[in-house]
């Protein structure tokens, strides 16, 4: 068994202990620190979703790789550089202001995916919209003809204690039922906190450096 099937099998045990569907969940391999090498190595294993977030990086390691990847930026988006990123990404998982999320619109050729970033912890250095001013911008965001909102990410904060990481999952799934919107995705989840986020109800979480170990 290799770390890909090792890990998928742990996520089916963990959605299957939170009453979810065995594939109600994706794994998204944060591949910031990997090399297009690495990265084949694990789509030789089975892995199909590979998360960057250094735009310039990803487009390198994208000429070289399988075209059935789907790609997903996950790092911060300046605003200079969404020309270089419509269109190349299935998803774009760090929107964090409505005025991004227009110039996404503008640029693109067709509906690009994207997820809302809501910082739900609420930490100065954390980018994302804040819970009052995504619920302000919503319909605005909906408005946009040529991005497809799909759902809300979020992160939360490095720390030991269980309660602060749930409620700030919590917190996510809670502004999707606000606008009822039962089938938007959640992006939330990483390396040192993923099992609560599946109990939360994430749809991808984010893990790198746990594979990286292994290759």
């Amino acid at each position: 068994m290799n770390i890909i099937q090792s890990f998928s099998e742990n996520l089916e045990k963990l959605l299957e202990r939170s009453k979810r569907e065995a594939n109600d969940a994706c794994l998204i391999v944060a591949s910031k620190y990997f090399t297009a090498e690495q990265i084949l190595k694990l789509y030789e294993m089975g892995q199909r979703d590979f998360g960057e977030n250094r735009v310039q990086d990803a487009l390198l390691k994208m000429q070289s790789l399988p075209s059935d990847i789907t790609w997903h930026l996950i790092g911060h988006l300046q605003k200079k550089k969404v020309n270089k990123v419509v269109d190349q990404f299935e998803y774009i998982h760090s929107v964090d202001s409505l005025e991004l999320a227009q110039k996404i619109s503008e640029r693109s050729a067709q509906k690009q995916k994207i997820f809302a970033q809501v910082n739900t912890s609420n930490e100065p250095s954390k980018e994302g919209f804040s819970k009052e001013d995504f619920l302000q911008s919503y319909s605005k965001l909906e408005s946009l003809n040529n991005i497809e909102l799909v759902g809300l990410m979020t992160m939360a904060p490095l720390t030991d204690d269980q309660n602060v990481i749930r409620s700030c999952f919590r917190d996510l799934k809670e502004i999707s039922k606000t606008l009822n919107r039962a089938h938007w995705k959640l992006s939330m989840g990483m390396s040192s906190d993923y099992p609560v986020a599946i109990e939360e109800g994430a749809h991808f979480i984010r893990i790198g450096r746990h594979f990286l170990k292994g290759l």
